[in-house]
């Protein structure tokens, strides 16, 4: 098995992409041009790899771990104040000074959720699961990522269109694109 395939380490590539833009969003003012452009990809990455794990990683957590059907109501209810925090960074009319708060928060509470998962839950999924199961759930969620790229531009797959489309909000636009295409239940 190439251990670049397999479940856990998929989501951790994930991590280190989320990261990378909240490093990258610190080293911008909310004013510039670019910070909006960023704070968007970021919070449609977070949800992308939100509905990634709430379909490949949580079933089996839930299923196969001891407790699972606990950690997983804990960690669907970080995520839920996770998008609750990227709905209202995606606000135009928020002063500067409260979306770098929000910011710090977001980036503060993403980092914690990040490292509980990698240093507490991939260990016990780890330990769990055989190394085929998790290639096997790594491969459908890198599959399943790849379909639903959020910065994908093929000209019969107007993911752009249907994520800038106005009525609701961002995040509920790329869950909604996210489950209707790429993510079978």
């Amino acid at each position: 098995m190439n251990r670049s395939d397999d479940l856990c380490h998929v989501l951790t590539e994930d991590h280190h992409a989320l990261r990378q833009l909240l490093v990258e969003l610190k080293h911008l003012t909310v004013s510039e041009p670019l910070w909006r452009s960023l704070a968007d990809l970021l919070i449609a990455e977070m949800t992308r790899h939100s509905v990634t794990e709430d379909s490949y990683l949580y079933p089996v957590v839930r299923d196969r771990l001891p407790g699972g059907g606990r950690l997983v109501d804990e960690y669907l209810a970080e995520h839920e104040k996770l998008e609750r925090m990227g709905e209202i960074l995606e606000r135009n009319d928020l002063p500067g000074a409260e979306l770098s708060r929000l910011l710090a928060r977001l980036d503060t509470e993403v980092r914690a959720h990040m490292r509980a998962e990698e240093e507490e839950l991939f260990p016990m999924l780890i330990e769990h699961l055989g190394a085929e199961e998790l290639a096997g759930l790594g491969r459908k969620a890198a599959a399943a990522k790849q379909e639903a790229s959020i910065r994908q531009r093929l000209p019969d797959r107007p993911v752009l269109n249907a994520i800038i489309a106005t009525g609701a909000g961002l995040v509920e636009r790329v869950r909604g694109h996210l489950r209707g295409r790429a993510y079978p239940r």
